[in-house]
């Protein structure tokens, strides 16, 4: 159903597209009429069908429905993007009135096809009626403690939740609020919310302190009258058979007679996995509030609903840390035995790949206990995820496919787009909603954008904990990722409903490539393909999307194989001439810099454009009113071309994102062209020629990046619109006293002020400003005294300080009551320590929620992978990873050479510059599943660091500021020199492979603040 909805949500924009926002410089011959009758159509069953109708599986008719419905959008849309694409690409008036004949007589085949669908709806709305109850499932009636079973074997150990059991109990059995309370646990499938719940409800503590007790399960399938009775039966032994109450009896008499027993008790009642707000109000209708202590326990995968019904905060369960997952998968192997030695490192690389999820720990013990023996325990752990899933008749699939099933149909593609991505990649949340706009999954709800909604989508999914959170900011999320478990079940959804192929490395199969002429979305995770057989394109439904995530993975994937694709996003540079043959395209990504002709304006539906690198735009760019975002690392933008006839001038009205321009002109007649952006970040020259006051003429601004390169003050010169949520400033040189300019903004939950972005040694902020700051970031400013109070920034979360000669941080900032983090970089005074740590003491002896005080450096470090020397190879593909931390990154793999050039820049986040950086050359073996070690090596950067540190304010270019030599304490093979250039500290470096015969690998390294 999810790919049927898809297609049909995409064939409303698509039509959309041509009837409101038709391209002004194209000229595209259609029927209006027609297009709107087919266009109404779609609405139909979007309405009537989808939204209005859930399938609970096993329905044949219903499947069938929605198989119909969903050919019928693939093949509607297919009509139109070839014909239109045709007209576009058309060299004569006569070819393109052919192409116009051509949509014209698709259009109304498509809409015949609808018609008949229509009909075979209308005899099923006849025979079908809406579910709207579900079944009850009860513990066993024979005993009130019955436990659900788990596939493997031994106690119900708990690891990881005491503290959220002990809390819990305390809230259960706590004298202080004597009325009828709910306390809920949530977290996602199989994380532990019933053993939790369990332990909870047979500790004897507990049983001694409730006079009555009962536990049951709603799940998804329920009935009041069932949920009724299963109470009764547990709590009353004269109700123990179904035949004591009389089956005429209605909802209302029964609940009556619940509500009578229960009457002047002290009891408990536990409702696990609950999945709707409806069976809770209705249970506590009948249940009476003895104000002695009554408690409801609800277990649920559903924050929102968590939060609805509790009393008091949900209690969260998370992911177990690397020990505690050891800690269960031994219990569950060994009980109280130790386990051998020789085991000991493969379980817990094993428990690691479980990532956390107890369910799959559980699980994989059944699987590791079978065969206590090294090769068995070494064959799971090459593919941990897989033997979860499919082990005990697909028991761990079965539990998280209910959160899937449980999804309202607007969401169910966008989990399902999660498949596209390799497993543990980190996905920046507003690329991911880009993709599901480009994509068409959104529907246009009021007056809010496709992205908002977006956004929305994924809180919503965060919520279900389907998706896990990577990184939150003050303003929302960032970035997120996926549990390797749920994702093995979006790409077997997602390919069951041929709505995703993904491809990876280990997966590799050419024949495979056969079954891309039916599947809409193409996504490669790894491996090289070029030279791979591919069958003609021939299709009437081609694949639209193309996502590759490793280095040349997309070069034998061209414009000629896939001519109406409408995604591409590769980690490769992307030839010019073939992206500019994607006339359908709606999101192009890829690498690499570009100068695009004015034959950009003919990809009609381009949304977002994403260059990682330099992007040369043609004055034609302000000839696509449909841009929504256009990013790359620099953009040359020309001046929007002066109209002949001013009623002919085009706004790019949907333009959200403009990131990256340099020597941006801030005249009105580009301010106004480009009237609702969100994002800006821009460079710009001369104040006087620019107009930075025009920059308030911006009144749906949010985000604005301002670097100026005049080296002098823009005060008096610029004007902020008030809209705006985030600020960041560099070289501006804003005199502190004159900081009302920006502490006046009433949105404003985030300011960074970078290199010079303010100048002065002294800021005393007033009092009214600043009232929304969560987020304050001061980097290389001026700055020696602060004079502040706890009223000036009442609101703040996060202080990041860096590079600054300031002495002390207000102490009355002890005050603030949602300050949680005060970060300074590690070359900060004492002083500046000494204040930071006072105002945390002072918290703490003030009772207040404690405050880190913790280093932090800002600083990007390059690696650039030159090359290998004399590696040893073993018939395999070398490839370079880089890790600090929890950051991984690798290069390109390269075919069979003990010399390999890999030639590629790695980016990683220094946060914090002790850690080390290590160095690991891999074999990618294509006969096995296992890629091979081919020898590794630490990367000491603490002599960059240190020369960062001492020379801040830069040298004479080419200067060399120390050299290291080789030394047992460090992996260099020979000199390391690390040189002033270009405004950089730089390090070249070869380092020797450890764990290896032979091998060297040459770098350099690039700090950036």
């Amino acid at each position: 159903m999810a790919a049927a909805y898809a297609a049909l949500v995409s064939l409303t924009h698509t039509l959309d597209q041509i009837l409101l926002h038709p391209p002004p410089t194209l000229d595209i011959i259609f029927d209006t009429d027609q297009i709107q009758s087919l266009r109404d159509k779609a609405e139909y069953f979007l309405v009537d069908f989808f939204e209005n109708y859930t399938s609970s599986g096993g329905n044949k008719e219903m499947e069938d429905l929605e198989t119909m419905i969903g050919d019928a959008a693939y093949e509607a849309e297919y009509i139109v993007e070839f014909n239109v694409m045709n007209q576009i690409l058309g060299r004569s008036a006569d070819a393109r009135e052919r192409s116009s004949d051509l949509l014209y007589g698709g259009v109304k085949i498509s809409i015949r096809e609808f018609l008949f669908i229509e009909k075979e709806l209308v005899k099923f709305k006849k025979d079908m009626q809406r579910p709207n109850n579900y079944y009850l499932t009860t513990k066993a009636s024979s005993s009130s403690s019955s436990r659900p079973v788990l596939p493997a074997g031994g106690k119900n150990k708990m690891v990881g939740f005491d503290n959220h059991m002990d809390e819990i109990m305390g809230a259960l059995s706590t004298n202080n609020e004597s009325n009828l309370r709910i306390i809920s646990i949530v977290g996602m499938g199989g994380i532990g919310k019933t053993t939790l719940a369990t332990n909870v409800f047979n500790n004897p503590f507990i049983v001694e302190h409730f006079q009555l007790r009962a536990w049951f399960t709603v799940s998804q399938e329920y009935t009041d009258k069932k949920i009724l009775l299963g109470l009764l039966h547990q709590i009353n032994n004269r109700y123990r058979n179904a035949h004591e109450i009389d089956n005429d009896d209605d909802d209302y008499e029964v609940g009556d007679r619940l509500h009578k027993t229960l009457f002047g008790r002290k009891y408990l009642i536990v409702m696990d996995d609950m999945w709707d707000i409806k069976a809770c109000d209705m249970v506590k209708r009948f249940l009476p509030d003895n104000n002695n202590g009554s408690r409801i326990l609800v277990t649920t995968r559903l924050m929102k609903l968590a939060v609805d019904i509790g009393s008091c905060c949900p209690y969260q369960l998370n992911l177990l840390e690397k020990s505690q997952s050891w800690d269960l998968l031994r219990e569950k192997i060994f009980a109280e035995e130790r386990c051998p030695d020789e085991l000991e490192g493969t379980g817990k690389s094993i428990a690691t790949k479980c990532r956390g999820l107890p369910l799959a720990l559980v699980v994989i013990a059944g699987v590791l206990a079978k065969s206590k023996t090294e090769e068995h325990w070494v064959s799971i752990e090459k593919d941990v995820t897989s033997v979860v899933n499919n082990q005990d008749d697909e028991f761990c699939m079965k539990i998280l496919l209910l959160s899937y099933n449980n999804l309202p149909i607007h969401l169910k593609p966008c989990f399902l787009y999660f498949a596209v991505f390799p497993e543990d990649h980190i996905i920046k949340a507003e690329r991911l909603v880009r993709l599901w706009v480009a994509e068409g999954f959104i529907r246009q709800c009021g007056h809010k954008s496709l992205e908002e909604i977006g956004k929305e989508y994924l809180e919503d999914l965060i919520d279900r904990n389907l998706i896990l959170v990577h990184w939150r900011s003050v303003t929302g999320v960032k970035a997120c990722n996926i549990h390797d478990v749920l994702s093995n079940l979006c790409r077997r959804e997602a390919k069951k409903d041929n709505f995703i192929l993904s491809f990876a490395r280990k997966f590799y199969n050419p024949d495979i490539l056969t079954f891309m002429k039916i599947t809409p979305r193409l996504s490669i995770n790894g491996g090289k393909w070029k030279g791979t057989k591919h069958k003609p394109y021939t299709s009437q439904i081609p694949t639209r999307s193309l996502l590759c995530f490793s280095k040349g993975a997309s070069t034998d994937y061209t414009a000629r194989r896939f001519p109406l694709l409408r995604v591409l996003h590769v980690v490769d540079i992307y030839p010019k001439d073939e992206i500019l043959q994607l006339i359908n395209s709606r999101y192009v990504s890829c690498m690499g810099s570009m100068m695009l002709p004015s034959s950009i304006s003919r990809l009609w539906s381009l949304q977002t454009l994403f260059v990682y690198g330099e992007l040369i735009l043609p004055g034609e760019i302000w000839q696509m009113p449909q841009l929504r975002h256009v990013v790359a690392n620099s953009i040359i933008l020309p001046d929007p071309p002066p109209p002949d006839n001013v009623q002919k001038i085009i706004l790019l009205e949907n333009l959200q994102t403009l990131s990256g321009v340099v020597d941006f002109e801030c005249t009105e007649a580009v301010i106004n062209r480009i009237p609702n952006v969100k994002k800006l970040e821009i460079v710009c020259g001369t104040i006087g020629s620019n107009c930075l006051r025009n920059l308030g003429l911006l009144h749906k601004l949010e985000q604005l990046n301002l670097e100026l390169i005049t080296g002098t003050s823009c005060c008096g010169e610029i004007v902020f619109p008030s809209s705006l949520k985030v600020l960041v400033l560099s070289e501006c040189k804003i005199p502190w006293e004159d900081m009302s300019v920006v502490g006046s903004l009433p949105y404003l939950e985030v300011l960074e002020l970078q290199k010079n972005g303010a100048v002065g040694q002294k800021w005393i902020p007033k009092e009214g400003e600043f009232t929304r700051l969560k987020f304050l970031w001061i980097h290389k400013c001026e700055l020696e005294i602060w004079e502040a109070d706890n009223t000036h920034f009442p609101c703040l979360e996060k202080l990041y300080l860096g590079y600054l000669n300031l002495k002390e941080i207000p102490l009355d900032f002890d005050e603030i009551l949602p300050l949680r983090a005060i970060n300074l970089d590690h070359n900060s005074s004492n002083d500046l320590w000494a204040s930071a740590n006072e105002i945390s003491e002072r918290r703490k002896n003030l009772g207040y929620d404690a405050l880190y005080v913790q280093s932090l450096t800002f600083a990007v470090l390059e690696i650039w992978v030159k090359r290998g020397i004399n590696l040893a190879v073993g018939g395999g593909d070398p490839y370079v990873v880089i890790t600090m931390a929890n950051q991984s990154v690798e290069t390109r793999v390269v075919t069979n050479d003990v010399h390999a050039i890999w030639d590629e820049v790695l980016t990683i986040l220094v946060v914090d510059p002790s850690r080390p950086v290590s160095l690991t050359v891999r074999e990618h073996n294509k006969l096995s599943n296992m890629d091979n070690k081919m020898g590794n090596a630490v990367i000491d950067i603490k002599p960059l660091v240190q020369a960062v540190t001492v020379h801040q304010n830069g040298l004479p270019n080419g200067t060399l500021i120390t050299r290291i030599l080789p030394s047992s304490s460090n992996c260099l093979s020979k000199e390391s020199s690390i040189v002033w250039e270009n405004g950089r500290v730089i390090q070249d470096m070869c380092l020797r492979l450890e764990n290896a015969e032979c091998g060297q690998v040459e770098l350099q390294l690039r700090w950036i603040d």
